[in-house]
């Protein structure tokens, strides 16, 4: 009996161990849960952001006596937002004076009609819908606490 090495068979094991070592590499790889964004009163925050914005509440833990980790997100994302409060993370909200973007960038299919519909709800917006460079429409929102977010329906340029 004569054993072959690398066969027809040998071609296709391999590809199965390949294809099993990339899915476990995929299951292996990282996924973004949450960024914080510091709110002065998580409560006033929760109903914000489910209430007006539409969004879902995640995660609501209370982690000891003095934190309370708390996660919202748009429906459908994997990745959300800690409504972390100031005494955890060391620095307070930025206020509703303050210039300072959170640097979080959200992408909605329609920008004009969530500015309608968040502007009725009393959302403020610093920057109207205005067109961009790149297709669509963008705007500014904040929080109630000065955290300011930008919006496009427009695809970002490569």
């Amino acid at each position: 009996m004569q054993t072959v090495v690398g066969g027809a068979g040998s071609a296709s094991r391999a590809s199965v161990r390949d294809s099993h070592r990339h899915c476990y590499i995929l299951r292996m790889t990282p996924q973004i849960h949450s960024v914080v964004v510091v709110v002065a009163d998580q409560d006033v925050a929760l109903d914000f952001y489910t209430r007006i914005l539409g969004w879902e509440k995640r995660d609501d833990n209370q982690m000891s006596p003095d934190y309370r980790f708390l996660t919202v997100a748009p429906q459908a994302l994997t990745a959300g937002i800690a409504l972390g409060p100031a005494h955890i993370h060391g620095y307070e909200a930025p206020g509703l004076d303050s210039p300072k973007d959170v640097g979080i960038n959200l992408v909605a299919p329609d920008v004009r009609a969530l500015y309608e519909a968040w502007s009725q709800q009393g959302v403020v917006f610093d920057m109207p819908p205005t067109p961009v460079p790149w297709g669509g429409y963008a705007v500014r929102f904040m929080d109630p606490f000065g955290n300011r977010f930008f919006m496009t329906d427009g695809t970002a340029p490569a």
